[in-house]
């Protein structure tokens, strides 16, 4: 026990130095239950204030992450549930980073949604994982994907209406226990979205550079809506998958972050706790 808040100290240490650093951090909700200098609202670990446009999405908290820390938790299953869940107060994105920490417990996917406006403007990039082993950037203006619809449904699974879809390179003897954490970034800047998708346990530092972690999975330059809109996390289907340190920076992303300061060593030790 001692060691796990040890972890969850020295995780909010590294946001509070990256803050510090210039990297335009506006949103970490980590779901532990008090405020801190990184997290001065709780408020946004409350489930209570994840309010989903579909009603059939159910969050609730969770102690049961991979990684020993809270983390909410999506009980229904169904392609009637899915939707998009707005990050609160997260409503003027353009352009920036936006990360989280995944695992699943079925075979269907999450991602994000950034630059929405209303059903129909901005992006989404799905990451896959066993029945749609790819990642999927789409349009919003072209249906992918309303709520309480998968991605076939909506014709944005190997459907035409998504702009790119990308093999997630993650293979297919993928866990459905929630054993395993997955790490999930997407960077946005002006036309061009670029998407990470890897094991946690083979990211180098949470809070690296994008050149740190090596080619994006999957990548797009030709967004012509520039936003700025909300971002939400997204699900089809995701019944008992969870999610945890969700994150977003705004314009300049992470870059006044000095990769080789503190943070990497800090992170470390983070991970070394797993």
């Amino acid at each position: 026990m001692k060691r796990t808040y040890l972890t969850m100290f020295i995780a909010l240490f590294s946001i509070v130095l990256i803050s510090h650093a210039g990297a335009q951090l506006i949103f970490h909700a980590d779901f532990e239950s008090s405020s801190s200098e990184a997290v001065p609202d709780a408020s946004v670990n409350d489930p209570a204030n994840w309010v989903p446009e579909n009603a059939g999405t159910i969050w609730v908290e969770t102690a049961e992450f991979p990684t020993g820390s809270m983390a909410l938790h999506q009980s229904a299953e169904g392609c009637g549930i899915s939707g998009d869940t707005p990050l609160p107060g997260v409503d003027g994105f353009s352009d920036g980073i936006i990360q989280a920490v995944f695992s699943w417990q079925d075979d269907d996917g999450v991602g994000f949604q950034f630059r929405r406006v209303g059903d129909d403007r901005g992006y989404l990039v799905a990451f896959g994982y066993i029945e749609t082993p790819q990642i999927i950037i789409g349009s919003l203006a072209d249906g992918c994907c309303p709520s309480g619809n998968c991605l076939d449904q909506c014709t944005c699974e190997n459907g035409g209406n998504e702009l790119l879809g990308v093999d997630h390179g993650l293979g297919d003897a993928l866990s459905m226990d929630n054993s395993v954490a997955y790490f999930a970034r997407v960077e946005v800047s002006g036309s061009l979205i670029q998407a990470w998708y890897m094991e946690l346990d083979d990211v180098p530092n949470l809070f690296a550079s994008s050149d740190e972690l090596g080619d994006p999975t999957a990548e797009y330059d030709g967004a012509d809506d520039m936003g700025p809109g909300t971002v939400g996390i997204w699900h089809e289907s995701w019944g008992n998958g969870r999610v945890d340190s969700v994150s977003v920076w705004g314009a300049g992303g992470m870059t006044a972050v000095d990769p080789h300061s503190k943070l990497s060593t800090t992170w470390g030790d983070v991970k070394s706790s797993y």
